[in-house]
């Protein structure tokens, strides 16, 4: 029983943490490249700004095309929410590493996708 108890609290202190301001510093401002992505194009980068808002850049077919939308990050729980083709997309990644110069996000199917500055 006891170790239910940890599991349950441990879950809880995982995704109900919120974000430091140190965090979310590092998220913000420059453009993250996608280096390494099952889904991704090549080419595709994202862009944080500080007031929630983001901007999701792909190339397809040569052509790039834009995705505004807005994000969140609470603990390591990464919400990304835009449109794409008339679909609202809601994209809940969990933030295995960040740093200055790297972001490494986890998908609900245990995918890894790497991006860097």
């Amino acid at each position: 029983m006891s170790r239910i108890l940890v599991l349950v609290g441990l879950a809880a202190l995982l995704t109900g943490t919120p974000a430091t301001a140190q965090d979310k510093a590092l998220l913000t401002g420059a453009e993250w490249k996608v280096v390494k992505s099952e889904h991704a194009p090549p080419g595709t980068t994202l862009q944080f700004g500080a007031d929630g808002k983001m901007l999701l850049t792909v190339q397809v077919d040569g052509k790039k095309q834009q995705m505004p939308g807005t994000y969140s990050l609470t603990g390591a729980q990464l919400v990304l929410k835009f449109t794409n083709n008339g679909r609202d997309i809601t994209d809940a990644r969990v933030v295995k590493k960040l740093t200055a110069t790297s972001l490494v996000t986890e998908d609900r199917n245990s995918k890894l996708e790497e991006l860097s500055r």
